[in-house]
């Protein structure tokens, strides 16, 4: 679904040059998706993502003994990062969650400098040296990035040569960027972003006058900056900057996914060696058939940057089994520091108006009346510079969305061709390929029409499920996680209800495996 957004232009001259300045707008946030006050051109309908049907069964069944279960962390992750889960699936330790026969082994390290087939190595051997004697009945459990090491391994197995037998049975993936992180390849809108976050909110604050004390804001209820030592009798570049260091430190575990070399190039949407793997499903009927399936998580739209940031400040794995499920703390940190600005705003506002009242009292006694006008300049000065802070935040969802891909502005032009009737006087309307379909006449007029596509996409607040959810040769269909964000995945109560799905043999039955 699209929402189309028709904005009337009286001249096609003018189409062009107001087309960058409407995607500025747009891209600014006017939808409305950011915080506190909504501003909109028209309301958004969603595009919601629908996978495809999937008719590969691996035909294997599954096993009624013990079996290894390799859990292997996504980009940056840790031995720590699957503890939760792994540790529930083999002794019985979280509510409503039966230990399954398995053995969790979740010991894996793998370089993030190399690439894909460099770390599917690294993760082969930790598996080669645990496996039992009958490795096939084995399987991994991936997340993100570990999805796609887990698929580069499968790759060196089956698509080249000499072929050789995996050490694993199985895949299963969750968050995994099957068609690619469109995150990796706008990296660098992340560096703009950050750039304007923080020369944007900090205007205000550092323009407060304070002076020669210890200077402390906090920015969206949970950064805190500091600055010591500094006059701010007036507004400096060089605070900018400092503010801006700070901040920057603390969005950072944020963007390092988007800045880590290496490996992360082989899963950029378009990647050769992506292409590559997903291509090698087609014919291979050794590997069509191994069974694998992909969860994906789909996050709420509204305030998907702070629903998504939370659980990369705070590790899901903090929480006890499967409880990483409140989103709602920075959404509420975020509304908070909108009021804080907008009540920064108001006052200054307020004073300006004040200013300009004793300013016009005072002319007419004929006073020297100037310093009220520079007053009421200075606080006008001071609305604005906190007013920018305020329209940032409105616009921040927007931004990030565009950075991952869920959100799309596309620009249509459309042509009519309007001509009047030199006996009745009425008007008609006529859609046109050209301007020049138009006939040139005192009684025809081209109108041009510009159309705003604005299309947002179902994501887990870094993945889109239309990438996430489409692993090649699946042979049973993709399974979404409704409200699951990135890395809260890894222990919320939509993973409980996936892996209890996987392991009662919902999916491919090759994955069912035993209660304890």
């Amino acid at each position: 679904m699209k929402t189309l957004i028709k904005i009337c232009i009286t001249s096609v001259m003018i189409l062009p040059a107001i087309s960058a300045q409407i995607i500025n707008s747009v891209n600014g946030g006017i939808s409305g998706s950011g915080y506190g006050v909504n501003i909109g051109l028209g309301g958004t309908v969603q595009q919601t993502f629908v996978p495809g049907p999937v008719n590969n069964p691996s035909g294997k069944s599954s096993t009624d003994g013990t079996r290894n279960v390799f859990w292997v962390h996504g980009l940056n992750g840790d031995i720590g990062s699957w503890i939760r889960a792994s540790t529930a699936s083999e002794f019985q330790v979280a509510t409503n969650f039966p230990a399954r026969k398995l053995r969790s082994v979740s010991n894996f390290t793998y370089g993030q400098t190399g690439g894909l087939l460099d770390a599917g190595r690294q993760v082969n051997e930790v598996i080669r040296n645990t496996k039992d004697n009958d490795p096939s009945k084995d399987f991994i459990i991936a997340h993100s990035q570990g999805g796609m090491v887990s698929r580069g391994l499968l790759y060196l197995n089956y698509c080249t040569k000499p072929q050789t037998p995996p050490s694993f049975g199985g895949l299963v993936t969750f968050c995994s960027p099957h068609q690619g992180a469109l995150v990796l390849n706008n990296k660098s809108m992340f560096d703009d972003l950050t750039q304007e976050m923080c020369e944007s909110m900090a205007k205000g604050p550092v323009q407060e006058r304070i002076n020669n004390l210890k200077f402390k804001f906090t920015v969206l209820s949970f950064i805190k900056i500091s600055i010591s030592g500094k006059s701010f009798l007036s507004l400096s570049q060089g605070l900018i900057d400092e503010f801006c260091n700070g901040f920057s430190k603390y969005i950072y575990p944020l963007i390092q996914n988007a800045e880590t070399p290496g490996i992360t190039t082989d899963y950029e949407v378009g990647a050769r060696l992506l292409n590559e793997m997903n291509q090698c499903t087609d014919g291979n009927n050794d590997l069509s058939k191994f069974p694998k399936v992909a969860f994906y998580g789909v996050e709420p739209k509204n305030n998907l940057m702070a629903r998504t940031l939370l659980w990369f400040f705070k590790s899901s794995q903090i929480p006890t089994y499967f409880e990483a499920n409140d989103d709602q703390y920075l959404i509420d940190a975020f509304q908070e520091n909108f009021n804080k600005y907008y009540a920064k705003y108001t006052e200054w506002k307020n004073k300006e108006m004040n200013y300009l009242n004793l300013y016009n009292a005072c002319k007419k006694m004929n006073n020297n009346c100037l310093q009220y006008f520079a007053l009421a300049n200075e606080a006008a000065k001071m609305s604005n510079y906190w007013l920018e802070g305020i329209q940032f935040m409105q616009g921040l969802d927007d931004k990030y969305k565009r950075i991952i891909g869920a959100l799309v502005i596309k620009l249509n032009k459309k042509y009519y061709c309007i001509c009047e009737d030199p006996i009745t006087g009425r008007k008609s309307k006529k859609e046109i390929a050209q301007p020049s379909e138009c006939i040139k006449s005192d009684l025809c007029a081209v109108e041009g029409e510009l159309e705003i596509e604005r299309i947002e996409k179902d994501s887990d607040g870094v993945v889109l499920a239309e990438s996430a959810s489409n692993l090649p040769g699946a042979t049973f269909p993709p399974q979404e996680m409704k409200n699951s964000s990135h890395m809260q995945a890894r222990n919320d109560l939509r993973l409980r209800d996936a892996l209890y799905l996987l392991y009662e043999g919902g999916t491919d039955i090759f994955f069912k495996t035993n209660r304890k």
